[in-house]
């Protein structure tokens, strides 16, 4: 698994195996979740499940902590709702 710092949060982080075939089907590069993951304007929300989803708006990602490990489980793009 790869492990990257997110110094937003000061804390490392694993990409899990599902995470890049999500990637790669939702059209979504690493640069576009590390950019998500840093970002000052993106937001961090803990579910219900106690999995953390963190959004910029555009990309979001759902991140669970596991003992002291984070692991990054799944990323998606938000669909802007169409009205009509």
């Amino acid at each position: 698994m790869e492990k990257f710092y997110i110094s937003l949060i000061g804390k490392e982080a694993l990409l899990t195996p599902h995470v890049y075939e999500r990637m790669i089907e939702r059209e979504i590069t690493f640069e576009e979740l590390i950019d998500m993951l840093e970002s000052k304007d993106s937001m961090a929300v803990v579910q219900k499940n106690f999995r953390i989803k963190v959004t910029n708006g555009n990309i979001s990602a759902i991140l669970q902590l596991s003992g002291s490990v984070l692991y990054i489980i799944t990323v998606f793009r938000e669909s802007k709702k169409k009205e009509h």
